[in-house]
């Protein structure tokens, strides 16, 4: 195995330093330069901030399973299909250590981590040296280094909510994972003990703080502000990674940066997100609404793979797909006939469909990693709970998301007779609001609920050994000092 490991590192090597494609996250021919050579010129540290993407956007992890395996965890969705390639050991919480999908998104992810780890030790040291002064600026420096955390940042956020325990259990303080902040470019520094689950928590936040001090504030098109990382797009994840923490005032603070005193909601600076005027548009082409906080795009020649892409999870054509609960108590019956989010969706042989991912022949369209809408359901959320009960403010965020889908559906502060309702009211505007992006398993984590049952499968318990995944067998192999 530690041979295995070796030869991935390589491959990341040789993929992080030999990419030269000046169009960023557009993958170009790959060949090997060689550590000596990946700062020679500004066409190859760019060619190594697209490899960063690259990695993210592996259809194991952002390019499509990631958020297909946090959606069919939970109860919303059930499947067409008993293929265990396809997630159905997730869908039934039946995984092992062994299971496809345990070792092949955390090895995804690792994957990541170490090309982002590689670009930025190398970026750093190459900048400390003056080597690359003249070569690139300053402030292109800063905006490299903060892209590098940022990402990073989220890789662990995104292993977190597998693969530990919820920080809402003892405040994190539970066997968290390897926290890995160095460049691995040997076998011989696989044995990592794992950092507590509060720890990695704390990086996250340390490394988003200062990727914010460090980021471009704003790009000069759309595509870029939607598939690459800015000051906005930093804020808008910190307001996530803080909700699962519950700190509730950083949230506020977070939010407040982004989201402008009173509706129409939008972020007074840089970026200027603001919800779409329709939710059908969001999932539109070009694919970069000033929605978009943050996609993976993909191209008819640069797809996230066989079995990955949203659109086999999530279209009918797919015989692999995943539809929606229909059961008595199921997500269907909890949504309006006039919601526009139920209008979007597609009914086909009996079953129904989110109706987001709609072009099953080339999946070209983008993986969404996060939306304008979460941060204000995020703020609203904060709010609510900072105060110990609902706010004219927090129901005026609610609404704002509420109401663009369904306009008839507007609450009034006096729908709500103590605190649990209201948060009832979010948790279920966020679950019909992100179906199929990955959202709902998320919110049953940092909540410590109840995993629901579902189509015959039994409902899995905070206590339950099933409640979070399991190590995988391939970091067990290789790490004496990680526990299961």
């Amino acid at each position: 195995m530690k041979t295995k490991i070796s030869g991935s590192i390589l491959l990341i090597l040789l993929i992080l330093l030999g990419s030269c494609s000046k169009e960023l996250l557009t993958l170009g021919p790959k060949t090997s330069l060689g550590e000596i050579n990946a700062f020679d010129t500004k066409d190859r540290i760019v060619g190594q901030v697209n490899g960063m993407y690259a990695f993210m956007k592996s259809g194991n992890y952002l390019g499509g399973r990631y958020f297909v395996y946090n959606d069919i965890r939970a109860e919303n969705f059930l499947p067409k299909s008993t293929n265990l390639v396809t997630g159905y050991a997730t869908w039934n919480h039946s995984v092992l250590s062994s299971t496809n999908e345990i070792q092949n998104l955390w090895g995804a992810v690792y994957a990541a981590v170490n090309a982002i780890n590689i670009f930025h030790d190398g970026l750093v040291a190459n900048w400390e040296s003056g080597k690359i002064k003249t070569i690139i600026t300053e402030a292109e420096y800063n905006q490299f280094r903060s892209e590098a955390l940022a990402l990073r940042s989220l890789c662990y956020f995104h292993l977190l909510q597998l693969y530990a325990q919820p920080y809402a259990k003892n405040s994190g303080d539970n066997r968290g994972l390897p926290l890995r902040l160095k460049a691995m470019k040997s076998g011989v520094e696989n044995d990592l003990a794992p950092t507590k689950v509060n720890a990695i928590y704390d990086q996250i936040v340390t490394d988003l703080n200062t990727a914010e001090g460090l980021a471009i504030n704003d790009y000069q098109n759309d595509l870029l502000r939607t598939t690459r990382v800015h000051k906005n797009t930093i804020i808008a994840l910190k307001t996530k990674v803080l909700l699962h923490m519950q700190n509730w005032g950083g949230v506020i603070s977070e939010s407040e940066k982004i989201v402008s005193a009173s509706a129409p909601f939008v972020a007074p600076g840089g970026r200027a997100f603001e919800l779409n005027a329709t939710f059908a548009g969001i999932w539109a082409a070009p694919y970069t609404s000033k929605e978009s906080i943050f996609s993976m795009p993909f191209t008819a020649t640069n797809l996230p793979g066989t079995q990955n892409g949203m659109a086999h999870y999530h279209h009918p054509s797919s015989s692999e797909s995943y539809y929606l609960n229909a059961e008595a108590g199921g997500i269907l019956s909890k949504i309006d006939p006039e919601d526009a989010r139920r209008k979007l969706m597609v009914e086909v042989g009996g079953n129904t469909f989110v109706g987001k991912w709609t072009n099953f022949v080339s999946q070209v369209e983008y993986a969404p990693v996060m939306r304008y809408a979460e941060v204000i359901l995020n703020y609203a959320e904060a709010l609510a709970r900072n105060s110990n009960a609902a706010t004219q403010k927090a129901v005026d965020l609610l609404n704002a998301v509420r109401t663009r889908s369904f306009p008839g559906g507007a609450y009034t502060l006096s729908n709500f007779a103590n605190l649990q309702a209201f948060l009832d009211a979010v948790i279920l505007e966020r679950s019909i609001e992100f179906l199929g992006e990955g959202q709902r398993n998320l919110d049953i984590m940092r909540t410590l609920a109840d995993i629901p049952a579902k189509g015959g499968v039994a409902a899995i318990t905070p206590s339950s050994s099933y409640y979070v995944w399991p190590i995988p067998n391939s970091e067990l192999s290789i790490n004496k000092l990680m526990v299961d």
